[in-house]
């Protein structure tokens, strides 16, 4: 019979397993704005005490706390928070170009930075979410400088 403990470091193990996985899909240049940085995966919806938020970064404190939201996976709510990190690594010509990009899609109701974070997020997910796979914002997140 297993331990609570030995649970218990199963579990962290597995998440651990998780996070490199993913951020080895990232490029090297998107990896190093997190170097260093811890991260909190927490119960339910949105964070604690804080009925809006899925997931947060942390400059200050070098951290990433994402929830457990209902219709994002945590994989991608983890990427949507790393770019933010890459949003603010954009020249402005880069950040023109996504807002001309974001504003032909007529579905697209979120500010610039947050439809740029849901689409690098959807780029590199596993399991991509459908209204945010869209052929020019790909083609935008693999230009980005590696």
């Amino acid at each position: 019979m297993e331990t609570f403990r030995q649970f218990f470091e199963s579990k962290l193990a597995e998440e651990d397993k998780n996070l490199k996985t993913t951020l080895q899909k990232l490029p090297q240049r998107h990896r190093t704005l997190v170097k260093g940085y811890s991260y909190e995966f927490q119960q339910g919806n949105t964070l604690k005490n804080d009925d809006e938020h899925v997931g947060y970064i942390d400059d200050d404190k070098k951290k990433i706390a994402v929830a457990a939201p209902w219709h994002y996976g945590r994989e991608f709510t983890f990427l949507h928070e790393i770019a933010h990190k890459v949003w603010a690594i954009l020249d402005e010509d880069k950040r023109k170009e996504w807002r001309q990009i974001a504003k032909a899609n007529k579905e697209c109701k979120e500010p610039a930075e947050e439809a740029f974070c849901m689409a690098y997020a959807n780029f590199y997910s596993k399991h991509q979410v459908v209204i945010y796979n869209n052929p020019q914002w790909n083609k935008f997140i693999e230009s980005l400088p590696k």
